[in-house]
């Protein structure tokens, strides 16, 4: 059960932080709306570009 749990947690992980290490998306500095939706279209595009990849 345990082991189940680690790669759980390793694949959300991956999930969210791919898009952050890979420059596509970054960490808005503080919470202005502009930066949040910058953050979050840089997330959906970086996800989009890879299953259009993938598929």
């Amino acid at each position: 059960m345990k082991i189940v749990a680690i790669i759980v947690l390793v694949v959300i992980a991956l999930f969210l932080l791919l898009p952050i290490l890979s420059g596509s998306a970054s960490i808005p500095e503080d919470f202005s709306a502009m930066e949040i939706g910058d953050f979050i279209s840089g997330y959906v595009h970086y996800w989009f570009t890879a299953l259009r990849r993938i598929f």
